[in-house]
């Protein structure tokens, strides 16, 4: 790399940056100074924070105690860090290299401007001056020694910034497509709540508690204190076991989880070294430092790479090629396509449109955005059933299989409640095409059944598996289910053939929403309560008849739950044909509503 190259692009992009500020404006300058000095205040709050638990904190603690602080510091940094990193999730280079191509300079200078610039981070100003406030502390009233910690926290600062800027520079050249941008976006999304919700997962399971036995050879006999006649001695035993003892106990197997977990894990090393460094535990810092180096180091190469073979046009001659050829090919023997599907007992009109509409929605993100509330369940809510399961009776768990359904079912309101809005232009193909319009609502009833259907009846499964029910309760909840599905899809078509909403293309929000849609949404939450208190109440017929007659082997709650199925299923056969007429005459307005926004 030429070092006047180099000084030109970094003069090159201190101009830009301040072009970028002049034309902002004064009021954009005068903002942009008040949080800059904020920002300077908070770092060196924490800044003097960590130099008071440095130099009085960390000396009384022990080499755990110490472990468990970093621990907890590097934790909260990182977890900082994938937030900021899921707000900035595509990376945007100052310096285009495309742009410096003609040229004769060195890509590498680019590179290293274009690197450096991305460690403008608040979280990174805020959280480096803390720790360098603790080692600092550390450094007075430790020894020289703690100056490795320097440059252990050097080599960690690095690694992480070089890790993440080839990340970056990877999701850059995955989401050149659109479509499949707004796709990485939503699962970034989803490992970040993952991430997060993990501490808590492990707080509700904690694999470390250990049950003392207590058997009566660890009960020491009570002392016989001798008493004056008539004075009662005491009966207080003395346990042999303190819980001073247990505490200590637990406190060392945590320990010792925490020290190996450290030893493995990358993130772990800093937390490690600068745990062992006041003991005189160099080795871990050395190794650390050359080992985020090395992780550092590779990173920032591979991302050169990808980098310049990006600009250079080199990925677009693999992969694009391959994928227009495989989707030109001819289909083997003639295979239908998802949009051509026959569904059995259904007509070829609600077909059609059921797999024409299962298809967009299984490309559309607003659809996977779906899948992050059952994962989310799973995570949270499976370990809290997992840690009470002994506790919850045996009449709670349908209403715990049907009521999380219910709740999944909520989450797709915004999709399965404007059903019409995410068809955009694409609505007036429905609009001329000669199909009945109970058809029309029939197939896009059957192609949120899959997606929303299909999850309610996986945790409706999960939740028996972990906690067991009665054989008759299994085809009760099924039964449910399909119940209250029925009775969401004709409220769901209400609310989109009266409240239609516009979605802009590539957008997963209604775009200038007014106050009727939102109203007509605020009564759908006020309706939906009874309407899931109604699918229940067979369970709570089979309980009240229980109690009254003692008698607990009755399948009272599947045959009315069958019962209310057979009832819904011809229900939804009259008002799905007046809710199509219906739609016959306000489809006009709806096609008015859901393209007006778009063109």
């Amino acid at each position: 790399m030429n070092t006047s190259h180099l000084a030109t692009f970094v003069w090159l992009r201190s101009r830009i940056r301040v072009n970028q500020l002049r034309r902002g404006g004064i009021a954009n300058q005068v903002i942009l100074l008040l949080l800059t000095v904020m920002a300077v205040m908070a770092a060196v709050g924490l800044f003097v924070g960590g130099f008071v638990g440095g130099l009085y904190g960390l000396p009384k603690a022990d080499a755990t105690g110490r472990l468990f602080s970093w621990d907890g510091v590097v934790a909260t940094f990182l977890f900082m860090w994938m937030i900021g990193l899921l707000t900035d999730i595509q990376r945007s280079d100052p310096l285009t290299l495309d742009r410096f191509l003609h040229l004769p300079v060195s890509p590498s200078g680019v590179f290293v401007i274009n690197y450096l610039s991305s460690l403008a981070s608040l979280t990174l100003l805020l959280f480096v001056a803390g720790m360098t406030g603790l080692l600092l502390g550390q450094l007075f009233s430790v020894g020289p020694v703690m100056l490795l910690g320097f440059v252990l926290l050097a080599a960690f600062v690095f690694a992480g910034t070089a890790m993440t800027y080839q990340f970056q520079g990877w999701l850059a050249v995955l989401m050149s497509n659109p479509r499949r941008r707004r796709t990485i976006v939503v699962f970034v999304t989803l490992g970040v709540v993952l991430v997060a919700q993990t501490p808590n997962l492990i707080n509700l399971l904690r694999p470390w508690k250990t049950t003392v036995p207590t058997p009566p050879t660890l009960v020491a006999p009570a002392a016989v204190i001798p008493t004056k006649p008539g004075e009662t001695p005491p009966t207080n035993p003395q346990p042999g076991v303190s819980k001073r003892e247990v505490n200590r106990e637990t406190w060392e197997q945590a320990g010792g989880t925490a020290w190996l977990l450290n030893a493995i894990l990358p993130p772990g090393w800093l937390p490690y070294g600068l745990a062992s460094l006041p003991d005189g535990g160099i080795l871990p810092t050395l190794l650390g430092t050359l080992g985020f180096t090395a992780i550092g180091g590779g990173c920032l190469w591979r991302a050169y790479r990808t980098t310049v073979k990006y600009h250079t046009g080199q990925f677009a001659t693999g992969g694009e090629g391959q994928k227009a050829a495989k989707v030109l090919a001819p289909l083997p023997n003639g295979k239908p396509t998802m949009v051509e599907w026959q569904l059995p007992r259904v007509s070829e009109h609600a077909a059609a449109v059921a797999a024409g509409a299962l298809r967009g929605m299984l490309r559309a993100p607003e659809t996977k955005m779906l899948l992050i509330v059952p994962v989310i369940l799973a995570v949270v809510l499976g370990g809290l059933l997992i840690a009470f399961a002994s506790d919850i009776p045996q009449p709670v768990r349908p209403l715990i299989a049907v009521g999380l359904s219910a709740f999944v079912f909520l989450t797709g309101v915004q999709v399965a409640g404007n059903q019409f809005g995410y068809d955009r232009a694409g609505f007036r193909a429905f609009v001329l095409a000669p199909i009945p319009r109970r058809e029309l609502l029939l197939g896009k009833n059957l192609a949120l059944a899959p997606i929303l259907l299909g999850i309610g009846v996986a945790l409706a499964l999960v939740v028996g598996a972990v906690l067991p029910m009665r054989v008759d309760h299994y085809p009760m909840v099924l039964a449910q289910l399909a119940t209250m599905y029925l009775l969401y899809c004709l409220l769901m078509n209400f609310l989109s053939i009266v409240a239609p909403m516009a979605i802009a293309a590539g957008a997963m929000q209604p775009t200038g929403v007014k106050l009727g849609p939102v109203l007509w949404q605020f009564g759908f939450m006020m309706v939906y309560p009874p309407v899931v208190g109604l699918v229940l109440l067979p369970v709570g017929i089979e309980v009240l008849v229980e109690q009254l007659t003692q008698v607990h082997w009755l399948p009272i709650g599947v045959v009315l739950s069958f019962g209310l199925l057979a009832v819904a299923v011809l229900l939804y056969r009259r008002v799905l044909a007046a809710q199509g007429n219906w739609l016959a005459k306000r489809e006009k307005d709806i096609l008015l509503v859901v393209t007006s926004k778009v063109e």
